[in-house]
């Protein structure tokens, strides 16, 4: 596995490092999670199982609420076990979610677990239209970038009240690194020498590629699009080894094997190199067309 990097031959100041800056941290407005009352959430507990437990199940069942919820009972030590973890916690139940939720899961990610963002779908003409439009998006995201950075995004709603955006930071220079047991997330974005390069994928090949000029500007449009047909000359050849498949793969089998490529010690500068891009933008080859029902869909299985 090898990470190459797209060399600035006349063109230095595009791909020289951005200078390091504090990245502007996210005040939310919204107010601290609370713990429900112990007997709302014993309720809400009956009202689901109401569906499907037969009636002497639910009788049996709430007797054994009853019991749990009792005053002094385990119940009541567990709630306040909740409470004293929310006044020390501004949201009590967002690391457990992530981890229990999602990183101690051992299944394969597609289909599980496939967060993703569809664009509106787009048919290119040739690969000139891809680049083109690839040169754009790269672009826009990196000024989305720094709205996030410079807190000039603006708040989202939903219903009338603000959404948290405290997470918005961390998309940017992130990773989920597999485990034999769990999961864990690296973010690199606090790191003292900012991550300052994305990483391109074409032909199974992956390239890192600078996007901010030495004055800690972005590169331009133009700038990107000639770096990219740079990748695009450079990454012909079909026969590499498609090791992306491997992150699809069994949690434990994708850990196995990422321990296996971090022995090799190109192979663990080009992971790393990886992990801290600011993200990552695969330039597919064209796929057979599919009916605009289907696009979601399937960019949302594959686009992980």
């Amino acid at each position: 596995m090898i990470l190459s990097r797209i060399q600035p031959g006349p063109c230095r100041a595009w791909l020289a490092r951005v200078s390091l800056r504090q990245e502007v941290c996210f005040s939310s407005s919204v107010p601290p999670q609370p713990v429900p009352p112990l007997a709302h959430t014993l309720q809400g507990y009956l009202r689901a199982l109401e569906p499907l437990l037969p009636p002497e199940e639910i009788s049996h069942t709430r007797k054994m609420v009853q019991e749990f919820g009792r005053p002094g009972g385990l119940g009541s030590q567990l709630q306040e076990g909740l409470e004293k973890r929310a006044r020390h916690n501004k949201n009590w139940i967002s690391d457990w979610w992530v981890q229990w939720a999602y990183l101690e899961s051992r299944q394969p990610l597609p289909v599980h677990s496939s967060p993703a963002i569809s664009l509106p779908r787009r048919d290119y003409n040739d690969w000139r239209s891809q680049l083109v439009f690839a040169s754009k998006l790269i672009a826009a995201v990196l000024d989305f970038k720094a709205k996030i950075k410079t807190g000039q995004l603006p708040v989202e709603n939903m219903r009338g009240k603000p959404l948290c955006m405290e997470l918005y930071p961390l998309l940017f220079s992130s990773c989920r690194i597999p485990g034999p047991k769990h999961d864990h997330i690296a973010y690199y974005g606090r790191s003292r020498r900012l991550p300052t390069h994305i990483t391109v994928v074409r032909n199974y090949q992956f390239f890192q590629l600078e996007v901010y000029n030495s004055d800690g500007s972005r590169l331009t449009e133009s700038q990107i699009h000639s770096q990219l047909l740079r990748i695009r000359s450079q990454s012909w050849k079909t026969d590499k080894e498609p090791m992306g498949i491997l992150t699809s793969e069994h949690r434990h089998t994708w850990g196995q094997a990422y321990n296996r490529l971090l022995r090799d010690k190109l192979n663990k500068e080009s992971v790393r190199m990886i992990e801290t891009g600011l993200f990552s933008l695969c330039l597919d080859s064209p796929v057979m067309r599919i009916s605009d029902e289907k696009y979601v869909t399937h960019t949302g299985l594959h686009n992980t």
